[in-house]
């Protein structure tokens, strides 16, 4: 397993994030299985911009992202939430991002097969998440209602 410092050291150039977010962030990419981390190294960029951020503009060329296949983003009130709900969050993104769930047309947009995404990522988000939390993930997790 990486320490949080470790991979702080590894995304901090492929990361667009306030400084107060980052430690939050890599202490939840930390519980994850070390080969998870590694994807997430090699393949992801992560986007939270706090509210004073007006914007921002970033060319598909740009460094950040070259040779990164998956951009995560989070929300600013994300980081407001206690750990278990933020290393939830960032797993279940992670699991997107690792099982390829991208839309490769408007037909992919199927409601159904979204529902099932979803609970496939909740699902991976809990199995790499239960050896570092006890209790249930449920309150975390897709509800149907929000899926439809």
């Amino acid at each position: 397993m990486y320490t949080p410092e470790e991979i702080d050291y590894e995304i901090e150039n492929a990361s667009i994030i306030p400084e107060n977010v980052r430690a939050p962030l890599v202490v939840a990419l930390s519980y994850l299985p070390k080969n998870i981390v590694d994807f997430v190294i090699e393949s992801c960029v992560f986007i939270s911009l706090d509210k004073d951020c007006g914007g921002m503009y970033m060319g598909i060329n740009d460094f950040r992202l070259k040779d990164k296949r998956s951009i995560i983003i989070l929300p600013e009130t994300l980081w407001f939430k206690n750990k278990k709900a933020i290393a939830f969050t960032v797993a279940h993104e992670v699991a997107h991002a690792y099982k390829k769930h991208g839309f490769k047309s408007f037909k992919d947009m199927d409601p159904v097969l979204n529902k099932r995404r979803e609970k496939d990522a909740d699902k991976q988000a809990i199995r790499w998440l239960r050896p570092h939390f006890t209790g249930s993930f449920k309150r975390y997790t897709y509800k149907d209602w929000q899926l439809s």
